[in-house]
């Protein structure tokens, strides 16, 4: 790929179900683009892009109006997949995003986002929204935690900062007051709602989870349900699931293992550290990410985090006979892992595994399209994708998705909501599923199934969606409730799970003093929804 940041057309346009084409240079990298992401903002997208023409009428009506005007001229970003595909569902969504837009036109919104796979596809087709309605929409990208703080001391202090949040599935409960909820958003600007925005397309585990607060704790052991609120739109789905390298297995012609102690047979079976190959890699530094990964096992061994009483508190259930187990386990693993796996989050474990170091990994389906990228991944087409091992309660995959809220602070809570509805309808989600460097996995059910995603699915360009698919309609999911205070918990969890990993206290020790702590918080605890 070009590392060229300004590329200009050549002049030469085709015609496509009626829409010109204009051509440009090739795109920068991915990691090229980030760069230019933080040098030079919203600039990079139209300097860096290439754009669809769509024709328009001189003088449409207005809706909802007796004036004709001439409309805005609508520019849609060229598609990023090899087979130059658009969906139709698509053009029809931007056309009506620019019919209702005449009164945000002008305006200016603010997007915190983190530097995830579907944020980043979005980015690419900010154009589109942007011409379509006129607003100017200002991304702002960072890691997890940088975007938490900033969004958190938003609306804290009830700033206008943002006009659009990325609401982490975990931290929800903080910011449930600070958001329009979706009703309140559909009542306060009908004119504007997407009459196909399909609310009930939405993965009812996604919905149930992250969209809503209280969540349903529709998984096992819990199975409780809240009458919550819809305060966001699920946005991103990553969930934990298996990578393994297809070439290694299959040139010792070795099946996939179904338990999680057969996982620990292979791990040690491929762990060669003289050659620079590792069994697995974690994700084990004290960062949200072991906690994480240690789910996956925990609720797989029949262990769980919370206890979720009859008076509405929430204790912890952290130092079971079944939780130290897999923690025991987990430390285990770690004896054929990459040693520097205890300073690894998501992302430098991803890393590893592209890098061809790591036979076997956990981690999140948002880094599937990563291990395909030329130029950046020497295991391109070599990983393939499965469903976690299994334990003595079944198996059992992380969920650690967001979603896009509109803070009740927004000086343009219109544009704002116009926004959300384009970052997450069906037509979206289709091209970002599409886009090579982020394969996003949907939140939405329709996407699935529609033909030209089967069609790389079939073709093994997705690889991972089966996987997803199989896990959402078979519930074994895991997540963590975004209570009020998570984080306080979160802060104990991390530290005493990542000294259990590097031997300086027992899984035993280090979970019973968990709970010792994380009970013990004074006014934090009990916990409530």
């Amino acid at each position: 790929m070009s590392s060229s940041d300004s590329p200009k057309p050549e002049g030469e346009e085709d015609r496509i179900k009626g829409v010109k084409m204009a051509n440009n240079t090739p795109r920068v990298s991915r990691r090229k683009f980030m760069t230019y992401l933080g040098i030079a903002g919203a600039a990079a997208a139209v300097g860096g892009a290439a754009y669809l023409s769509m024709a328009q009428p001189s003088s449409p009506t207005i809706p909802g109006g007796n004036q004709t005007q001439p409309r805005r001229p609508l520019i849609i970003a060229e598609p990023k997949n090899p087979q130059n595909y658009t969906p139709d569902e698509y053009y029809e969504f931007i056309k009506w995003l620019q019919s209702v837009s005449d009164k945000v036109a002008g305006k200016q919104i603010r997007v915190a986002l983190e530097a995830e796979v579907g944020p980043r596809a979005l980015f690419r087709n900010k154009v589109d929204f942007d011409t379509a309605t006129g607003v100017n929409s200002l991304f702002e990208f960072d890691i997890y935690q940088n975007n938490l703080a900033k969004t958190l001391l938003a609306v804290t202090t009830k700033s206008p900062t943002f006009d659009v949040m990325n609401i982490d599935i975990a931290y929800v409960g903080r910011f449930k007051e600070h958001l329009l909820s979706i009703e309140e958003l559909t009542k306060q600007f009908p004119d504007i709602t997407y009459p196909k925005l399909n609310l009930d397309d939405f993965e009812r585990a996604m919905w149930n989870s992250t969209a809503k607060y209280p969540p349903d704790l529709n998984f096992a052991p819990y199975n409780k349900t809240f009458p919550g609120t819809p305060v966001h739109l699920p946005q991103e789905t990553p969930i934990m699931i298996r990578f393994y390298r297809k070439d290694l297995y299959q040139a010792e012609k070795r099946s996939l293992p179904i338990t999680w102690d057969e996982y620990l047979e292979d791990a040690k079976f491929f762990n060669k550290p003289e050659r620079a190959q590792f069994g697995t890699v974690h994700m084990s530094a004290r960062f949200p990410s072991i906690v994480m990964e240690w789910h996956n096992i925990l609720y797989s061994f029949g262990g769980k985090l919370w206890n979720f009483n009859d008076d509405g508190s929430i204790t912890t259930d952290v130092d079971s006979d079944q939780a130290i187990a897999s923690l025991e386990y987990y430390v285990k693993l770690h004896e054929y892992a990459e040693p520097t796996s205890k300073f690894y989050g998501w992302a430098p474990a991803a890393d590893s595994m592209k890098l061809g170091r790591a036979a076997n990994m956990i981690n999140f389906t948002e880094f599937a399209a990563d291990m395909d990228v030329q130029g950046e991944s020497i295991v391109v087409r070599k990983i393939g994708f499965d469903k976690n091992p299994k334990g003595p309660a079944g198996q059992s995959h992380h969920y650690s998705g967001a979603g896009l809220g509109v803070p009740k602070y927004s000086r343009n809570p219109a544009a704002a909501w116009l926004f959300v509805q384009w970052a997450t309808v069906a037509a979206t989600q289709i091209v970002t599923s599409l886009d090579p460097l982020a394969l996003a996995v949907p939140t939405r059910r329709s996407v699935f199934s529609h033909p030209q995603v089967q069609q790389l699915i079939s073709e093994g360009t997705i690889r991972h969606f089966n996987v997803a698919r199989e896990i959402l309609d078979q519930g074994t999911i895991n997540f963590k409730p975004g209570f009020p205070n998570w984080d306080a918990a979160e802060g104990i969890l991390m530290t005493n799970l990542n000294n259990a990993v590097t031997g300086e206290m027992t899984p035993r020790q280090a979970l019973k003093g968990a709970k010792a702590d994380v009970d013990g918080r004074g006014q934090l605890a009990p916990y409530a929804f």
